[in-house]
């Protein structure tokens, strides 16, 4: 082996053992794991600029799917091609797929005590993702409008549909009225577009979606309906998912919960509560419901684990082979000027969007505090406000890992009297 090619293998090496910690400690869901890439990804190890991440995050958030799951995948194609693609989606969702699995298949494992100081720590997570992520926005005043109103249209409007069409409108708006001046970005040979990655994506969705239909008339009398069923819902639910982890859990409510009673509401969003303490990607969320959704239809340990299987592979493949679709394209289109201004706006957007669920989570959690201290004031009101100031102020410094917060928050529930 060539000096250069054990370089590059060593460098690849460093990059997956790198997004296998990320996968490990990158609490907070979507609106922290930039932050965490940049901190690792590009000031540690330098694989790539901070340019260049941001760049390829906005070109995934157009992309259906999880963004950030599509953002680790494509910088592991940038560095390596398809191989190293794979391994890094693996390395990156693996570690959270596996707590998810073991607590859905032990819904005991926390209960509800354990997790009831989650709220204001995860309000805290995303004050400081707003702060920490607004100076990435391209200094313009259109961009900054992008995040403002995108920000407070989703606090108003509170609807799945406002995330994709605020990305799409943002990056229009970027495109025609933003004039500043680029940095060249080196040419690289252009790479043959996979069609058949595209054509995998609609014949798996017609595919699944056929099967699906025709024995979604019978899961109630046949047990083998049942997972594939699953299955059709999952890869749907994963092909379909503009705007990441707050649209996937909209569509899921509608298909688990009020469509097909497989969980109940409080199951539901004891789960949702629970992803705000993993690490990884948000979509991870599918393991979790359809491991539940396969115990409460009666199967055994096995059935709920391929209920896990099902969640893992249905909710990430159908984004994945966009990826490899899409990928291609945008080493070519990077180069137009309209596209990477368009892309611009595609990232205030996103940041808008965290401002979004700042706003609902810090809204929530201030109402419930007030209402708690003007009927039954007590020690919680206290601890409530002193977990969210604690938080800040240790993401604010950077001098405590996320888990250790997560952890802490978890501990104080635990000792707490209730």
């Amino acid at each position: 082996m060539q000096h250069g090619a054990k370089i590059r293998t060593a460098k690849q090496i460093t990059f997956i053992r790198s997004v296998f910690w990320l996968g490990l400690t990158a609490f907070g869901g979507p609106q922290l794991h930039l932050p965490q890439f940049k901190r690792r990804l590009v000031d540690k190890h330098r694989f790539l600029t901070a340019e260049e991440l941001t760049e390829i995050n906005a070109f995934c958030s157009i992309l259906p799917g999880p963004s950030t799951t599509q953002t680790i995948t494509s910088i592991g194609m940038k560095l390596g091609g398809p191989l190293l693609a794979i391994l890094a989606l693996s390395a990156w969702a693996i570690p959270g797929a596996i707590l998810m699995s073991i607590i859905a298949l032990s819904p005991k494992f926390l209960g509800s005590n354990e997790l009831r100081f989650m709220q204001p720590m995860v309000a805290a997570f995303l004050v400081y993702a707003v702060l920490s992520m607004f100076p990435w926005i391209k200094r313009s005043a259109i961009n900054y409008a992008i995040f403002g109103i995108c920000g407070i249209t989703g606090f108003a409007l509170n609807t799945p549909l406002v995330f994709p069409v605020g990305v799409l409108l943002g990056g229009i708006a970027s495109s025609f009225l933003n004039h500043y001046e680029l940095t060249n970005i080196p040419k690289h040979p252009q790479k043959p577009i996979k069609w058949k990655n595209l054509i995998a994506v609609g014949g798996l969705f017609v595919f699944f979606g056929g099967i699906g239909l025709l024995l979604s008339h019978n899961e109630q009398f046949l047990d083998i309906a049942k997972p594939i069923v699953l299955l059709e819902n999952t890869y749907r639910i994963g092909a379909l998912s503009f705007g990441g982890g707050n649209t996937m859990a909209a569509m899921s409510y509608e298909q688990y919960v009020q469509y097909h009673p497989r969980l109940t509401p409080q199951e539901f969003n004891t789960g949702l509560g629970l992803l705000q303490a993993l690490p990884g990607p948000n979509f991870n969320f599918a393991i979790y419901l359809n491991t539940l959704a396969m115990k409460n239809y009666h199967f055994n340990f096995l059935g709920q684990l391929m209920g896990s299987v099902i969640g893992l592979v249905a909710i990430f493949l159908p984004g994945t082979l966009m990826v490899f679709f899409a990928y291609p394209i945008w080493n070519t289109l990077a180069h137009y000027r309209k596209i990477r201004l368009a892309l611009d706006g595609i990232f205030a957007a996103s940041v808008g969007f965290i401002l979004t669920a700042c706003l609902l989570i810090n809204q929530h959690f201030i109402q419930q505090q007030i209402h708690q201290i003007s009927n039954h004031p007590n020690w919680m009101n206290a601890t409530n406000f002193g977990i969210f100031s604690l938080s800040l102020l240790a993401l604010y410094t950077k001098k405590v890992p996320t888990p250790f917060i997560v952890l802490f928050a978890i501990l104080v529930g635990w000792l707490m009297p209730v």
